[in-house]
């Protein structure tokens, strides 16, 4: 067994929203006619609803997947996953290390209860959103853009049945020792290894995420504590977040840190020395601390570059 099938899982966010829009045949002919043209040349669609109506469940998916990538916090925790998880491939799948996998999937979670408590007010409102759309837009609304339901209603509650969907998955990584095919030997042989020579490519690819992760997070807390100047604010942001995520970074650098490498760990603990108690406001207020953690964290940065060159 692999050390990365040993020690995460992958883990990707599935889902689907309506789009509240259709491709309209009477649009692109009169776009056409208007800018003197063909419909070979100009397409249309037109809105079924007000874009805001059905806006939430979508934000909503795109923050889960978003979370996953580094991007977004988590809505339990609040806490970004500094630097996201590595990918796995290009098909959503991520690799979630077991130290991560609770405080993950428990976000995860949550995301999707937030999704089914928009859903239901989605299924309140979108009622009214089509009966405003047939009166705002008779030349252009149509019953058959809709459900098919006997009434807004019934066609509010088939399109949130039909069109909304949000899920996670997790899959184990694939393990050489794990294949049953009945094949000879050579084949089977080569087979195994194309199986761990991918796992290994992986692992190595998540060693470099996760050094790099460290290094622009630092890099980037080191320019903004030096930037910033309290009497040009506006030009010089010094942002909460930015001490947040560097903080953030080290349980996710101790959990990336599949293969125990000692020069990670001691990066986490450098960085944690770096910023003790500190916080964006107390840095933000003493001019002299201030450069001095820019410096120590430069340090950390340039000590970890030299020992991985």
């Amino acid at each position: 067994m692999t050390a990365l099938s040993e020690k995460a899982v992958l883990v990707r966010v599935i889902g689907s929203t309506w789009s509240g829009r259709r491709t309209d045949k009477v649009v692109a002919e009169g776009a056409a006619k208007h800018f003197d043209t063909t419909s070979n040349w100009v397409s249309g669609s037109k809105r079924l609803v007000d874009p805001a109506v059905i806006a939430e469940p979508k934000k909503i998916l795109g923050a889960a997947r978003n979370y996953l990538r580094g991007d977004s916090v988590g809505p339990l925790d609040g806490e970004f996953i500094t630097g996201g998880l590595p990918s796995w491939d290009d098909k959503g799948w991520y690799i979630l290390p077991n130290a991560l996998n609770e405080k993950v999937l428990r976000n995860l979670g949550e995301f999707r209860s937030q999704f089914e408590a928009a859903l239901e007010d989605l299924r309140d409102a979108l009622p009214a959103a089509i009966k405003r759309a047939r009166d705002e837009n008779p030349k252009l609304w149509s019953a058959d853009d809709y459900a098919g339901g006997r009434d807004d209603e019934a066609n509010a509650a088939i399109i949130v049945a039909e069109r909304y969907d949000f899920d996670r998955e997790l899959d184990v990584i694939p393990d050489s020792g794990d294949i049953r095919v009945s094949a000879s030997k050579e084949f089977v042989d080569a087979l195994k290894a194309e199986v761990e020579g991918r796992a290994n490519k992986r692992l190595e690819e998540v060693a470099t995420h996760t050094r790099d992760t460290v290094l622009s997070t630092l890099r980037h807390f080191a320019d903004s504590l030096s930037e910033y100047d309290p009497e040009n604010k506006r030009a010089t942001v010094f942002r909460n977040s930015t001490v947040t995520r560097l903080r953030e970074l080290v349980p996710v650098v101790r959990a990336l840190n599949i293969e125990g490498d000692a020069r990670l760990d001691k990066a986490a603990d450098d960085i944690l020395a770096v910023l003790g108690n500190r916080t964006a406001e107390t840095l933000r207020e003493d001019h002299e601390d201030r450069a001095i953690v820019a410096s120590k964290a430069r340090d950390v940065a340039k000590n970890l570059t030299d020992v991985f060159s």
